[in-house]
């Protein structure tokens, strides 16, 4: 009797998770495959889910009899209760993870702990294919703002930075989000494991070799950085080497890994090869957690599909005088605009009322941003109005000036954080509420803008209502 060799077994059921994804998340799917082929701080993803299935594939050895694990079905059965939330209140971050974890707790779950550890590399591997690591990229921006100030200063540059802005004697360089190092830590980690996967180090081994991958990276970020600034300061802004700082960035992180591979003989340790095991058959148990498993996964997929279905139809689209162009967010599913006089000031209110259940609106914009191109934001006001503290803006589209502040509002949650009235969302949808509000309010400046009085009086009112 022929049976599937033991590798072929979790390759083929990670081949099956993958098509369960394409067919019943394509929403994710698509947000997988745009980031790996059209943004450069993912372009590694489809590499990574390649190798991770060659991993699986070459380690014949690797895999047990098991009755698979009740423990993972339930852990994924938690993760599934998970994700219509998130997919509900759009907290990508959230519905993006779940992925590589529905892989894990079900490859656990259909192979048990035993042979999951054995795999669990080439699927950690997965996680780094995930396009939403830009979540952590304010910490690493500041940490590399300071870093490279505090270099420049020790090696003898008069430096200033204010924020993620580092400030030398011939220009300003802001550290953005593309200079956290995200996509270096990432590469670096990604060939660290499959490294210690390859290299079959012991535990302790692995754990020096992710280390010290993790900490070459951030540091070749910062002497990529670092490199910038000295040439702008011996040779001006306009040095060709400023302009083109990303073949350089590649040239330092490939420099770092080079003396990474070099110096990991002499901190590391090999385990001992494992023996190839004889084919065994599937059990009738795993057969019956397999299928508990992919209808989970149908489940989970299903959830979201039907709010989605439930839809009020969108007729109650109000429009009222002149539409103000000063946000720049995902279209609303109803939208009410109108225009008052209050202490002899002229105030435009618009709220912005997403449905959760509406696919297509999201209560942030593509930036999180609240201003359009056309405006400039002159000041900002940090004031506290009935008792809830707004952002409120000083704008100017070059013929008039602004009073603007923005809050949003989740059930009784009234807050100016993003994160906030996402999280207040999962509150609001376990109370049956499926609404978000986007309140705006501008108000024209008088001829010496000192109306700021007015505007927060109609806020205030417009609050108590």
């Amino acid at each position: 009797m022929n049976l599937v060799p033991n590798n072929l077994k979790i390759l083929l059921w990670f081949m099956a998770l993958i098509a369960i994804f394409v067919v019943f998340y394509p929403l994710q799917t698509h947000e997988y495959w745009d980031a790996w082929i059209n943004s450069h701080g993912y372009s590694h993803g489809l590499l990574l889910l390649l190798v991770s299935l060659f991993l699986i594939a070459s380690k014949p050895e690797a895999v047990n009899s098991s009755n698979g694990s009740i423990f993972f079905l339930l852990l994924l059965a938690g993760l599934i209760l998970v994700y219509p939330f998130a997919a509900l209140t759009k907290i990508e971050v959230i519905s993006r993870f779940l992925m590589p974890c529905f892989i894990l707790a079900a490859t656990g779950a259909v192979f048990g702990y035993r042979n999951l550890k054995k795999f669990l590399i080439p699927l950690l591997l997965l996680f780094f294919t995930v396009p939403s690591w830009s979540i952590v990229s304010p910490l690493f921006q500041a940490i590399a703002a300071n870093a490279v100030a505090s270099i420049s200063m020790l090696i003898g540059i008069p430096t200033y930075i204010e924020g993620n802005s580092v400030a030398i004697p011939n220009g300003t360089f802001l550290v953005a989000e593309g200079c956290s190092g995200i996509r270096y830590i990432l590469v670096a980690l990604s060939i660290a494991l499959i490294n210690c996967e390859l290299s079959q180090f012991k535990i302790r081994s692995q754990v020096i070799a992710i280390a010290l991958a993790f900490l070459l990276s951030v540091v070749a970020n910062w002497v990529r950085i670092e490199v910038i600034v000295l040439y702008a300061h011996q040779y001006g802004m306009s040095h060709p080497i400023i302009a083109d700082h990303n073949s350089l960035g590649w040239i330092v992180f490939g420099i770092f890994m080079l003396f990474y591979f070099l110096l990991l003989p002499y901190i590391t340790r090999q385990e001992p090869k494992e023996k190839a095991l004889s084919p065994e058959p599937i059990q009738p148990r795993q057969k019956w957690l397999g299928l508990a498993t992919i209808a989970l996964f149908v489940l989970g997929a299903a959830m979201p599909a039907y709010f989605y279905q439930q839809l009020p139809e969108k007729s109650l689209l109000v429009e009222s005088e002149a539409k103000p162009a000063i946000y720049d967010f995902t279209p609303a599913t109803r939208e009410q605009h109108s225009q008052e006089h209050s202490q002899d000031s002229l105030h435009q209110l618009s709220v912005l009322e997403y449905d959760m259940r509406d696919r297509d609106a999201d209560i942030t914009d593509s930036l999180n941003r609240p201003v359009s191109k056309p405006y400039r934001i002159k000041e900002m006001i940090t004031n506290q109005d009935a008792a809830h503290a707004l952002q409120t803006f000083v704008l100017t589209d070059h013929n008039k000036q602004y009073f603007y502040s923005f809050w949003y509002q989740s059930g009784d949650l009234i807050t100016t954080s993003l994160t906030r009235v996402k999280l207040g969302s999962l509150t609001s949808l376990l109370k049956g509420n499926f609404i978000n509000r986007a309140y705006f309010v501008t108000t024209e400046c008088d001829s010496g803008c000192t109306n700021l009085t007015a505007h927060r009086g109609f806020i205030q009112q417009l609050m108590t209502k």
